[in-house]
């Protein structure tokens, strides 16, 4: 008999390509892994010791679908001194299940089908996901290799159609590791207002900064906050991915929808895991150590890159990625990747499942220990000197 359809949603969403090559290194023994941007560390101590104590003290049930009032509460003076966002906690907050329940909701609530949003290439691939399960276009601009990967407003303005609704903007950024400066942002700022469009930040490494560079919240301007749905998450600066607690700050009406929209799909965070985020939030000096070795992290996969000939890392500024322009070896960098993975057992992402511009790099995550960082470069320099398409 033969299968009855799917909805076509389920056709329009692709598997991420970053999963794609994680599932598969998973096979091998002695894997030297890259690929996938998950803290080697621990949950800190205060947060699970927190979390212990409340298991014993009997939580563990539903809460409201915006999060506990407490947390929202303890969100709103996070935002306040670190963002200079000032968002009213009990109805501009609400807590999701990671940063990406929170981006899939906004989307979902912001963009009909037929609509287009821009988003800088290269991008994390999930977007494309959370975008065709709303039936929304998603159309990739390009951004300025100069500095970094960072978008440019008339850049925007140029890929836009009467169709678009908004931009989905993600600084410090994945794959790239580009924070976009303060002017640039407020140049997509007045774009926002002058075309009365929407944004979706994403800013899930907005601890993960450094060389001197400073991550700026656009939603600090209070009349770009009511345009902005702000997303940012407990996973990679607090070493607790697998918590899956992330929160966003927006108009109340689009959190109202968000809410909605919640309910009917995860009700609400795991108590336990609303827990941790606050006990989080009141320990942030867990933030300084885990980027104190990130930075120590980003370092020395630099300073490996930069002595392998035709291989050009860049400078990132923030997440803990190096996007390294391979283009010289090879022009075919999923095969790459794939010769990496068989004849050395270390595991990286082919730039092109970061869509346009993304051929010709490879993402390397500096989220895993000295060693394993050590090892891959190893392997990486071997298949790099013997390589067929190598002309440096």
């Amino acid at each position: 008999m033969d299968d009855l359809p799917l909805a076509a949603r389920a056709e329009r969403m692709p598997q991420s390509g970053i999963r794609e090559i994680f599932d598969k290194a998973q096979s091998y023994d002695e894997l030297h892994d890259l690929s996938i941007g998950e803290p080697d560390f621990p949950t800190p101590e205060p947060i699970a010791d927190a979390v212990a104590g409340a298991l014993g003290d009997g939580i563990g049930g539903y809460t409201q679908t915006v999060g506990r009032g407490d947390l929202r509460r303890a969100l709103s003076e996070k935002l306040d001194a670190h963002n200079g966002v000032d968002a009213e906690p009990e109805s501009e907050i609400i807590v999701t299940p990671g940063a990406m329940g929170a981006l899939f909701a906004a989307t979902q609530v912001l963009c009909d089908p037929g609509d287009e949003v821009l988003v800088p290439a290269p991008y994390w691939p999930n977007y494309a996901g959370h975008l065709a399960a709303a039936g929304t276009e998603l159309v990739p601009v390009p951004t300025d290799i100069s500095t970094g990967f960072t978008p440019r407003a008339a850049d925007l303005e140029a890929a836009a159609s009467e169709d678009t609704v908004g931009v989905l903007l993600n600084t410090p950024g994945n794959p790239t590791g580009a924070v976009v400066p303060s002017d640039r942002l407020e140049a997509i700022g007045d774009t926002l207002r002058e075309r009365d469009w929407w944004a979706v930040l994403d800013e899930t490494y907005e601890d993960l900064v450094y060389d001197g560079a400073t991550h700026h919240s656009l939603a600090s301007d209070p009349a770009l906050f009511e345009r902005t749905v702000t997303v940012q998450s407990f996973s990679k600066s607090y070493a607790m991915t697998g918590w899956r607690i992330g929160y966003a700050t927006g108009p109340a009406n689009v959190v109202s929808a968000m809410r909605v929209l919640q309910e009917h799909t995860v009700s609400s965070v795991a108590e336990p895991a609303q827990v941790a985020a606050k006990a989080a939030l009141e320990n942030r000096s867990v933030v300084t150590d885990i980027h104190e070795a990130f930075a120590e992290r980003r370092e020395l996969i630099l300073d490996r890159l930069n002595d392998i000939p035709g291989i050009d890392p860049g400078s990132p500024q923030g997440a803990f990625y190096v996007f390294a322009d391979v283009s010289e070896i090879t022009t075919d960098s999923r095969a790459f990747t794939e010769t990496l993975l068989e004849a050395e057992q270390v595991g990286t992402v082919p730039g092109s499942v970061f869509g346009p511009g993304g051929e010709g790099y490879l993402r390397f995550s500096y989220a895993a220990d000295a060693g394993t960082i050590s090892a891959a470069m190893d392997g990486l320099e071997r298949v790099a000197e013997s390589h067929a398409d190598y002309s440096g």
